[in-house]
């Protein structure tokens, strides 16, 4: 009968798709980090143009609002002092102090209808005209004003509510920063009169309304990257453009740095996974010649009876000696068999050798089983029941002295695998699902196949009795176990305590350390004398 379920395989198909996936890992290998580079180039980018261009906006309102509080203070102190005359010789004389402890203030003067009587340095008579606006809180802003005493020069002149008093500014004491990029704008815009105090390059009315209620908003605008930010205090807010295109050039020389950095890690990768692949390439090879000079070994490791201590059966374990003498680890080369189409070929083999070691054996030890692991492959395949079929006529195996032990991933088709598995059961083989708790079995879909052993994964059982999440799965399974009249086993004893827990809460079977490593075919019959003896 031929396999069922299984796409025929054709010679050299493995290999030369290991080799594009190769090919196309080592690509993907170079491609990422470049990717990546460039990707974190323009984050870092963005992130430094947003952080510096919201510091500079953040410095224009530190130093305006300095400027508005030390307005304050001089023009509120000059009404406090109540002088007759604004502009008498002791009232100069006080502007003149009081100017000296400013350090944002150019001059401070008295205003009376829009004429600038007089500043610290005497009495002028200045005809300033008309406000360019007036707050609603009643201060009022001339803006780039020019006075006939200073002539070539523009200030933002100020007078805050209506006590006459003004200080006297030069707008670009507020712009003053830490930056004299000629490409960037920035100024100061009245919320409450929705107007531009002082400004330095270009201004768009549009940008005011993405701030909304927010205390700072970026984005970008046409051909601009905005920030602007909220004043804390008073009723302004400050703003910073810089053309998009020197955002760009930041990116450029970031990715400058960037990018080669990600070429050398991509190349590096990329070698890595081509070298991985070669190894792959090679143990498949290996792997086929070692399959043909029958270069595998079985090992059995005992299971025990918890209650007595003898030794009630025998995992058989592949192992894979080398002509060197190196012995390859399972957890290498069966992945590799799996991915590659061998593992049933290894499987055979397995039968194979426990027909050859074990042709009278269970005429001397009926109680005895030895149990065998089988792939996902396997489980799908019609002709690992004939194989099975065949290993029990030839050693004689009476029913339970044979066992197969599978593992959650490999029920995973459920329909195919259970009707193999209702077959080998009917040769009177047991069946035990290995691992378990280790994928995604549940109760229910354990009710699915027909089952006569649960093996409780080393993983778990090395958690027993200690104060962690992990260490309550093990009585879970054991319960689960219970309702499903499964006998159990625990895999991975290693000590006393363990065995004794597993003892006291009607675990019937174990393997482990504790009891005997995995040993050749000879080493277990006498070992097996030795326990049946104890």
């Amino acid at each position: 009968m031929g396999d069922t379920g299984l796409v025929r395989h054709v010679p050299g198909t493995g290999k030369r798709k290991a080799f594009w996936i190769a090919v196309s890992a080592g690509l993907l290998a170079v491609a990422l980090p470049i990717v990546f580079s460039i990707y974190w180039a323009w984050k870092l980018n963005l992130g430094n143009q947003i952080d510096f261009t919201a510091s500079v906006a953040k410095e224009v309102l530190r130093k305006s609002s300095e400027g508005i509080e030390q307005m304050e203070r001089i023009t509120a102190t000059l009404a406090r002092a109540g002088m007759s005359d604004p502009c008498s010789l002791e009232s100069l004389r006080l502007m003149g102090t009081l100017k000296l402890q400013s350090d944002q203030i150019q001059a401070v003067g008295y205003v009376q209808d829009n004429v600038l009587q007089c500043t610290a340095f005497g009495r002028h008579n200045i005809y300033l005209g008309e406000p360019t606006f007036v707050t609603p809180l009643g201060s009022k802003v001339w803006s780039a004003h020019e006075l006939p005493t200073l002539p070539g020069s523009s200030f933002l002149i100020l007078a805050p509510r209506a006590r006459g008093y003004v200080v006297i500014i030069l707008p670009k004491t507020f712009l003053d920063v830490f930056t004299d990029d000629a490409h960037m704008s920035l100024g100061l815009y009245s919320l409450s009169a929705q107007r531009v105090i002082v400004s330095r390059g270009k201004w768009e009315p549009q940008w005011l309304e993405r701030l909304g209620n927010a205390q700072q908003v970026q984005f970008v605008d046409k051909d601009n990257f905005v920030v602007i930010r909220r004043s804390g205090k008073f009723e302004f807010a400050s703003y910073v453009a810089v053309p998009v295109v020197k955002v760009d050039e930041g990116l450029y020389r970031m990715a400058a740095i960037l990018v080669p950095v990600g070429v050398l890690a991509g190349t590096l990768l990329a070698l890595a996974v081509l070298h991985l692949a070669r190894q792959q390439l090679s143990l498949t090879g290996a792997l086929k010649v070692a399959l043909k000079r029958k270069e595998f070994v079985l090992h059995y490791q005992p299971i025990v009876d918890l209650q007595t201590g003898q030794w009630v059966g025998a995992e058989a374990l592949i192992r894979w000696l080398r002509p060197t003498g190196e012995m390859v680890p399972p957890d290498v080369f069966i992945k590799a068999a799996e991915e590659t189409g061998m593992i049933r070929d290894i499987t055979a083999q397995v039968i194979a050798m426990v027909g050859h070691d074990a042709p009278h054996f269970f005429a001397r030890h009926p109680d005895f089983h030895i149990a065998i692991n089988l792939s996902t492959a396997d489980l799908e395949s019609h002709a690992t029941v004939e194989k099975l079929a065949r290993l029990r006529q030839q050693i004689g195996a009476r029913p339970g002295n044979l066992m197969v032990e599978a593992t959650e991933r490999g029920l995973m088709k459920a329909d195919i695998v259970q009707r193999i598995l209702s077959e080998i059961r009917s040769l009177d083989i047991y069946v035990a699902i290995d691992d378990f708790g280790t994928g995604y079995s549940s109760l229910s879909y354990l009710e699915k196949f027909d089952l006569d052993y649960l093996k409780i994964d080393k993983s778990f059982v090395d958690t027993m009795g200690q104060d962690s999440a992990s260490s309550q799965v093990a009585p879970h399974i054991i319960e689960m176990a219970k309702s499903l009249n499964l006998t159990m086993i625990a895999e991975g004893v290693e000590t006393p305590a363990q065995a004794q827990y597993l003892r006291e809460r009607g675990v019937q079977l174990a393997q482990g350390w504790l009891f005997a490593k995995p040993m050749p075919f000879a080493q277990l019959l006498e070992g097996l004398a030795a326990s049946h003896r104890a």
